[in-house]
């Protein structure tokens, strides 16, 4: 009877372990994408670029927008978008000293597989603005939040018990 199951055991663990061959193996392969750290760009140039073929702000704008940032010579890129126009405009701030108005929109007609088109491309000379709240409406518009946070807190007036009173006092 010993020699039943050690020789039964041996044949589940031959017969178990025995490949199949008709068995399709799938394999999971991970692209990691690794970030390069973006440089500071010192815009001196606005670009406006009509531009056809975006069906939505988020996607093709976003595809758009990292096309452009990975140049390391556009500062930022917004977009004057509506649902169901066919033309949309990009504006563009950039480094003219590191990329030209051409080469950006070169980079934005070769854009997912060539998905965009490009019309009228207006430039302009661009100063960057200083850091910090730049107009008076922005400063108001921050006291206003302030106030508004501090007349919250003061209004709730609700308490969280102390658990640890709470559960004291249920066990004695």
């Amino acid at each position: 009877m010993k020699y039943f199951f050690a020789i039964a055991t041996i044949g589940l663990v031959a017969f178990s372990c025995s490949e199949n061959k008709s068995e399709k193996k799938i394999i999971k392969i991970e692209k990691k994408v690794m970030y390069k750290p973006m440089t500071a760009v010192t815009p001196n140039r606005k670009l406006n670029v009509e531009v056809s073929g975006m069906t939505c702000e988020h996607a093709c704008g976003g595809s758009i927008r990292m096309a452009l940032k990975n140049t390391n010579a556009v500062d930022r890129v917004q977009f004057d978008f509506e649902d169901g126009r066919k033309v949309n405009t990009a504006i563009i701030t950039f480094d003219k000293n590191k990329i030209s108005a051409d080469e950006i929109v070169a980079i934005i007609e070769k854009t997912n597989d060539n998905q965009f088109t490009t019309g009228k491309v207006s430039s302009e000379s661009f100063t960057a603005p200083k850091p910090g709240p730049q107009t008076e409406k922005e400063v108001i518009t921050e006291k206003t939040i302030e106030t508004t946070k501090m007349n919250m807190d003061a209004e709730t007036g609700f308490e969280f018990p102390n658990l640890y009173k709470l559960f004291s006092k249920i066990i004695s």
